[in-house]
Order: structure tokens, then C-alpha cells, then sequence
């Protein structure tokens, strides 16, 4: 029984979860999960019932893209398990020296993550 999610509905979610202070500032393994179930599902039911012609198709594409973008931006949080730079965990208020490297996103379906290797290894192949 799953209904459609209309553009602008998915929009308001995205902006509750990267504008809200509680969520994306004081971030913990917790609250950055639930973000991301929040935002998987509003994903996958835009993904399975979002249609529209005309100026209706550029919203559901607008929508999708702020969706995909803040799914990566939270998988990417969730990832990084400590605080460095901007990025503040209170799970994790220290930074973690073997964390800092570049952490790359690809896809959009199911998003897969990966740190590049340390720059000692690097160097050393």
C-alpha cells in the first residue's frame, strides 16, 4: 500500500533533515541513521510512484536530486565516525588519524562508499 510522495513533500523532508540543527550538526550514529531511513524510503517511493509531465517532471527531478544528494551526504556522515572539520559526532568528539583520507560516494540506488587508501600506502605502491 505504498502512495505516491509528491515533490514538495520530499523537498519539506530533505530540508528537516539537512536544516535542523538536532540533526546535522549534533550528529550520532543514531540520529544519522534514522535520518537515513527517513530518506531512503521517501527515495524509494519517489523512485516507485513519482510521476509527472511538464513542470511537475522538473519538480520530481529536483526532489530526486536533493533526496540523492543528501542520502549520500548522511551515508558519507554515518561513515566518517569521528568529528573533523565541520563534521561534529557526539558519539566521536575526537578526530580519528586513520580516518583521514577522502571518502568517495557512486550510485544512486544503492550508494557504496569507499576511503582511499592511507597516504603512506599510497605512496609505498
Amino acid at each position: 500500500n505504498a502512495r505516491a510522495i509528491e515533490p514538495a513533500e520530499a523537498v519539506a523532508l530533505v530540508r528537516d533533515e539537512m536544516l535542523q540543527v538536532e540533526r546535522n550538526f549534533f550528529r550520532s550514529a543514531p540520529t544519522l541513521n534514522a535520518s537515513l531511513t527517513r530518506l531512503d524510503a521517501a527515495w524509494a517511493t519517489l523512485r516507485d510512484h513519482g510521476q509527472g509531465e511538464g513542470a511537475n517532471a522538473f519538480r520530481l527531478r529536483e526532489a530526486a536530486a536533493l533526496l540523492a544528494s543528501s542520502r549520500w551526504a548522511y551515508r558519507a556522515a554515518a561513515a566518517r565516525s569521528e568529528t573533523r572539520g565541520m563534521h561534529r559526532r557526539l558519539d566521536a568528539p575526537a578526530g580519528a588519524p586513520a580516518l583521514a583520507r577522502r571518502l568517495t560516494l557512486a550510485g544512486v540506488e544503492q550508494p557504496v562508499l569507499n576511503f582511499d587508501r592511507p597516504p603512506q600506502e599510497a605512496a609505498a605502491s
